[in-house]
């Protein structure tokens, strides 16, 4: 999919994510991709998962109460609900921990330093590898989630000098506009044009994608195609539900419609 053209005055500047020390975050920071998952996934599932909890600690208050403890800890879980609420939240620090250590242990990005013009790969707690800004020679990258983002970099010390030996690969670089900003920002910085923003490829997205289903509807009634349906969906919607009625017997029938 080629990029959308638009006038550079249109564009708004770059918004990335930094470092403490200034550097440019390509890609999404942990907090970011942890955050989502952490306040709203998580809660859900500890929710669903807190019968299974609610009911181990019922066994824990019994055997306490057994040994001849009754404090205010035994006094407070003898409701349902609480055993239920301490059970999911519980339930919800575990997983928060058992999710946010694999994601730091495995999190890739690349911190780009402007002032110095050097580029350090980042996997999980260490730097993996470290290359100059002049060593760059693309970086594309998806603008949606689940995309990747792809940087080039070539032995010479300019593009165009050298043979390209590696290649960094930047997981999830659309996840949300601060992560995609931070790919436009290395381009501009290496010399190359910029991406448009992230909203505006997603939009193009998924207008391409919208633009492809209502072919493949009016394939399959025998509709005939007009370039104005691409810039107009309300006019397709209309022929496709007048098309739709005539093969139906519920509307006459024009010379240049299908035949039923």
């Amino acid at each position: 999919m080629s990029a959308p053209r638009i006038p550079d005055r249109d564009v708004p500047p770059p918004a990335p994510r930094r470092t403490r020390a200034g550097e440019v975050v390509v890609g999404p920071t942990v907090r970011a991709r942890y955050v989502p998952a952490a306040l709203i996934g998580l809660p859900l599932v500890a929710v669903l998962l807190s019968t299974f909890a609610g009911a181990g600690i019922q066994q824990w208050r019994s055997s306490r109460l057994r040994a001849g403890h009754d404090g205010m800890l035994e006094q407070l879980l003898a409701p349902a609900w609480a055993q239920l609420l301490l059970g999911a939240v519980l339930l919800w620090g575990l997983l928060a921990l058992w999710a946010l250590i694999p994601l730091v242990l495995t999190h890739r990005v690349v911190l780009l330093d402007e002032r110095a013009g050097t580029l350090a790969l980042r996997r999980g707690l260490r730097i993996a590898d470290r290359a100059p800004l002049s060593q760059v020679r693309y970086a594309t990258g998806d603008s949606e989630r689940g995309g990747v983002a792809l940087i080039g970099l070539e032995k010479g010390g300019a593009r165009g000098e050298g043979e390209a030996l590696r290649q960094w690969v930047v997981p999830e670089s659309g996840w949300d506009d601060a992560a995609f900003d931070g790919l436009r920002t290395l381009q501009t910085a290496a010399g190359l044009r910029p991406a448009p923003p992230r909203a505006v490829l997603v939009r193009e997205s998924r207008r391409i994608h919208r633009e492809r289903n209502h072919r493949e509807l009016a394939a399959r009634l025998g509709m005939p195609w007009r370039e104005e349906y691409v810039r107009d969906e309300a006019a397709f919607r209309d022929e496709f539900d007048r098309i739709r009625r005539m093969l139906g017997g519920k509307e006459q029938r024009r010379d240049e419609d299908p035949r039923p």
